[in-house]
């Protein structure tokens, strides 16, 4: 995946061009101990140019480091592994995507998605959790823009600080199952109502990490909602409403079900599989 993406672009003349420069330029920049970013960097460099064929804009921020021939290789790999699983989701999904910074920063967040882009952190994840990472963020991008209500119908009970949410909104019928607003749960509800400990955050988190098991632990997910009336409705929300009653079967790793992990991108995972049979 990463040869045939990577073959897009001319990366050797890149990285001879770069290394001349980071010679000559490499010195004063750690001597200044300045935050450089690509557009302040003193050579120029473009995004790999699969995302655009989508319409989907894609931009590299360095914080902290200087953008060597390194660190750009490693965005750009970043980047066409994301492709790779991009490629996977449903056409309308994929649609609600407009734009991707990909990042090279210590510290921050790993990823952030909503209303329509995604920030995703590259310098420091495997390409499993750098790929979970993308499919939880992309719940967001999916929650926000694909189930959207009108303005028209009012606020709901439910504030998302990323994007208003109103009564019409699809996915309040996914918020409900659980949540009496953003912040309260219904009374008797327990960790075992959500594939992860993150889930019960918001109803945002809910959706995004049960959008992420659904994709990528979907025998878990269905193992666990058998016993669990409102995973189960969270199962079927999904199913039906999200992917078109298809469902996703990755059996190479069996989870707890009696345990709950904080989150859902950092359980193992088959990549090959999800790459292969999405």
């Amino acid at each position: 995946m990463f040869t045939k993406s990577i073959s897009r672009i001319t990366i050797g003349s890149f990285l001879i061009l770069a290394s001349m420069i980071v010679g000559a330029a490499g010195a004063a920049a750690s001597e200044t101990g300045s935050v450089i970013t690509p557009d302040q960097s003193p050579f120029t460099f473009e995004p790999l140019s699969d995302f655009a064929t989508y319409g989907v804009s894609t931009s590299y921020k360095v914080v902290g480091v200087y953008p060597s021939e390194a660190v750009l290789f490693r965005l750009k790999y970043c980047e066409s592994r994301i492709f790779d699983a991009y490629e996977k989701f449903p056409k309308e999904q994929r649609e609600q995507l407009r734009t991707i910074k990909f990042l090279w920063q210590s510290d921050g967040s790993r990823g952030l998605g909503g209303n329509g882009s995604i920030h995703l952190k590259c310098n420091d994840m495997k390409d499993d959790v750098l790929t979970s990472v993308f499919v939880h963020e992309m719940g967001h991008i999916v929650d926000t823009g694909l189930y959207d209500g009108k303005a028209s119908a009012g606020l709901s009970v439910y504030n998302d600080e990323r994007a208003s949410v109103f009564k019409n909104d699809p996915s309040i019928d996914f918020y409900d199952i659980s949540w009496k607003d953003t912040a309260h749960v219904y009374a008797g509800s327990t960790t075992f109502d959500f594939v992860t400990q993150y889930a019960m955050s918001n109803p945002f988190e809910d959706f995004a990490e049960s959008y992420n098991f659904y994709l990528l632990h979907g025998s878990q997910f269905k193992f666990m909602a058998k016993t669990n009336p409102r995973l189960m409705r969270k199962y079927a929300y999904l199913r039906d409403k999200v992917f078109h009653r298809k469902e996703f079967v990755n059996n190479y790793f069996r989870l707890d079900a009696k345990r709950r992990t904080y989150d859902a991108t950092v359980l193992p995972f088959s990549l090959e599989k999800f790459l292969n049979n999405v």
